[in-house]
């Protein structure tokens, strides 16, 4: 069985204000990765208040707030550094005064539970860094307001890139992500009982859990 493979530089630690810019203007270029996670997120059509986890320098965060024009988001990041960039980035598009950047760990419960709940709780190829994707997920459950939902969007492992021989970010993560299998098996675990699993084209999935 091809198991996970998380290599030692997969937190993803972006160090540095010149590289938090660098990598704002490469995940702009890169949007088209968010276009299932975008169309789905229409679709939901959730109103009310967004927490994004591991919102970066606020390029999609962006995005999302200027498709959903009557909502607020809160974007959690826990680089500083990406911080001040994502604050850089939403002035620049005139967003600031609906999004709130703020600096912290998805796995962090005290910090979680001082932001409140949401309608949305929303993460984007985050999930695959987690050390403890269980304990993340239960925090970020306790966010959810009633009737609203948690929605993870992340990649997903595939068996033939193990004997691919190149070794870059991109496909250092498909191995370090989950299956859809190993994703049920730990939603089961809690005992949620409204969840569905969705694959993505063209190697990526969609876990929405509602609360």
């Amino acid at each position: 069985m091809f198991g996970r493979v998380v290599e030692q530089h997969q937190d993803e630690s972006f160090s540095g204000i010149e590289n938090a810019r660098l990598y704002a203007k490469s995940a702009e270029k890169s949007k088209m990765r968010y276009r299932a996670f975008l169309h789905n997120l229409a679709a939901l059509n959730i109103q009310g208040r967004y927490l994004e986890i591991g919102a970066g320098p606020g390029v999609l965060t962006s995005e999302v707030s200027k498709r959903q024009a009557s909502v607020e988001i809160t974007a959690l990041e826990i680089s500083q550094d990406m911080t001040n960039v994502g604050r850089e980035y939403v002035a620049e598009k005139g967003l600031e005064g609906k999004i709130e950047f703020v600096v912290g760990d998805a796995e962090d419960e005290a910090l979680i539970k001082t932001l409140g709940k949401f309608n949305l709780v929303y993460c984007t190829y985050t999930l695959h860094h987690w050390a403890n994707p269980e304990s993340a997920i239960l925090n970020l459950v306790q966010m959810v307001a009633d009737g609203g939902i948690l929605y993870l969007y992340d990649l997903k492992r595939v068996w033939w890139l193990h004997w691919v021989p190149i070794h870059n970010g991109f496909f250092n993560s498909i191995r370090a992500a989950y299956l859809p299998t190993e994703m049920k098996r730990m939603l089961d675990k809690p005992g949620f009982e409204d969840f569905e699993i969705k694959n993505e084209f063209p190697f990526m999935q969609s876990i929405i859990i509602r609360v």
